[in-house]
């Protein structure tokens, strides 16, 4: 399976101690360099484990040459959906609105921190998906009481 994941899920992930769920979610996860250069230029801000840098699952690629910014997307957020399409990936991990637009217009399967939360829960791989949510809100990322409500539905 082929997934490629933008700044915000893997910086959220990491925040809360859950960054390897991507990796057995998944195996391999891409991002473009465009990514990196995001993580990099705030790391000052966020910090971040050695594993958000350094971890071999985590492939970094080129940013495809092709790539045309959208004025309300990031530069990540361009590359991540520009690398989707052009190697028919499976799959892209978006947070942002606007680009979860962009990327559903354009055709490609979709999901973010929360759905990469709730998937590995229903995979046995985070027992306690309701502490992970509430660390999550803690850490600084935003959740609707309205999604809040649905997850804690779907767990029962």
């Amino acid at each position: 399976m082929k997934v490629v994941v933008n700044t915000s899920p893997l910086v959220a992930l990491d925040r809360i101690g859950q960054l390897g769920i991507l990796q057995k979610l998944f195996g391999e996860v891409i991002r473009p360099q465009s990514v990196v250069d995001e993580l990099q230029a705030g790391r000052s801000a966020h910090g971040g484990s050695d594993e958000l840098y350094r971890a071999v699952w985590l492939q970094t690629v080129e940013d495809p040459p092709e790539m045309v910014l959208r004025k309300e997307l990031g530069a990540g957020e361009t590359a991540v959906i520009a690398l989707a399409v052009k190697t028919g990936a499976d799959l892209v991990i978006l947070d942002d609105l606007a680009a979860r637009n962009v990327a559903a217009e354009l055709g490609l399967n979709i999901t973010g921190t929360l759905g990469l939360l709730l998937a590995a829960h229903r995979k046995g791989f985070l027992p306690d998906l309701k502490g992970a949510t509430e660390t999550l809100k803690v850490s600084g990322f935003r959740i609707s009481d309205a999604v809040n409500a649905s997850i804690l539905k779907i767990i029962g």
